[in-house]
């Protein structure tokens, strides 16, 4: 009972915070989100437009937080939120520099990993359960 609280739990908190950086901070368009992605369109000499990088990185991340939320695929929705958690982590260190969002990236990519390590057994502990069921 505590470890599906506790998974639930790691569900919703990475998945609002990504829902919260999508909607109130790309999509609204506040000037620190703005800023970040002017500074991301620069360091791509301008191939990609600020709106465009700012407006798809919030698209990608509700898609991403959606993923997660639903249990049937949250362990893909994980393995999505690391990747993108390690993307995040090297624009920071190479272009953005160290802040509150690099240091929220951190946070989210331990509680997905988390997530990955506790589902990991409990799926595995399944399966060589079901495993000696159907060999008998």
């Amino acid at each position: 009972m505590g470890t599906r609280f506790g998974l639930l739990a790691i569900r919703l908190l990475v998945s609002v915070n990504l829902l919260y950086a999508a909607i109130f901070a790309k999509f609204a368009g506040i000037p620190q989100s703005v800023a970040l992605f002017t500074q991301m369109s620069q360091a791509f000499h301008g191939l990609i437009s600020q709106p465009a990088f700012r407006l798809g990185s919030g698209v990608f991340e509700i898609t991403v937080a959606v993923l997660f939320l639903i249990p049937k695929t949250a362990r893909v929705g994980a393995r999505v939120v690391i990747v993108w958690m390690i993307v995040i982590l090297l624009s920071h260190i190479v272009v953005l520099g160290y802040g509150f969002f690099f240091f929220d990236a951190i946070v989210l990519l331990l509680l997905a990993v988390s997530y990955l390590l506790l589902t990991g057994r409990h799926f595995h502990q399944g399966e060589g359960h079901n495993m000696q069921n159907t060999a008998a």
